[in-house]
């Protein structure tokens, strides 16, 4: 459960989608915030897990972001259930593909929405919770390096 790149976090979930045809539909993404104000963006596969990704913007169109594999292939009928409750929301992110410079990942369709992704984030193990907080601190990081946290005079 390692922290990556937006871009590897991307290709290894658009590899599992092309290899798993028949469970295309049953994909499932949630959308919130978590307690600090970042963007949490969950992509739930039956029998393959959860990937999140976390993430602010740099700008309306660009979202600085990491992400991780946080819950293997058991996920239980309260975690799917979650995945499916909130408002409907359409959504879109592009990556730059990790290796191939001419090429993008994008993943759009229709998700769901929650203010807050602490229900979710309850049902996870404390490992899984502190793969979040890596992640908190990786686009925190990932902020001060572009500059995103100095005041305006």
């Amino acid at each position: 459960m390692a922290v990556r790149s937006l871009a590897e976090i991307m290709e290894e979930m658009r590899r599992r989608y092309k290899r798993h045809p028949k469970l295309r539909r049953k994909w499932r993404v949630l959308a919130g915030r978590d307690e600090y104000g970042f963007s949490d963006l969950f992509f739930y596969a039956p029998e393959l897990g959860i990937w999140q990704v976390k993430g602010d913007l740099k700008s309306p169109h660009e979202l600085v972001g990491a992400g991780a594999k946080v819950a293997a292939r058991k996920v239980d009928d309260e975690i799917r259930e979650l995945m499916g409750q909130g408002a409907p929301m359409p959504f879109g992110l592009i990556s730059p593909h990790p290796k191939l410079k001419d090429r993008a990942i994008v993943a759009a369709g229709l998700g769901r929405y929650q203010e807050t992704t602490k229900r979710l984030k309850e049902h996870f193990s404390s490992r899984e919770r502190e793969v979040d907080a890596e992640l908190r601190r990786k686009i925190e990081k990932m902020r001060r390096e572009l500059g995103l946290d100095i005041a305006y005079l």
